[in-house]
């Protein structure tokens, strides 16, 4: 089953790889800050367009970036 908490992790993490604020973030993706938040925290998963930018935005491709939410087996 897919984690989103999990994935919420990964994207802080890779956010603050990249010395982004969840602010900055959340520009370069056309979201509120707090969209940005409920990612994060895995209360919500992305609109596919969102994970595609999210991708793009951290330089990475979208399987790595959906795969960070599938439980290691």
């Amino acid at each position: 089953m897919f984690e989103t908490k999990r994935f919420g992790v990964f994207i802080s993490v890779k956010r603050k790889e990249a010395g982004m604020t969840q602010t900055d973030l959340a520009e370069k993706l056309g979201l509120t800050r707090q969209s940005v938040s409920m990612y994060e925290t895995g209360e919500c998963f992305p609109d596919i367009s969102i994970v595609i930018l999210m991708a793009k935005t951290f330089g990475i491709t979208i399987d790595e970036l959906v795969l960070s939410g599938v439980p290691d087996t």
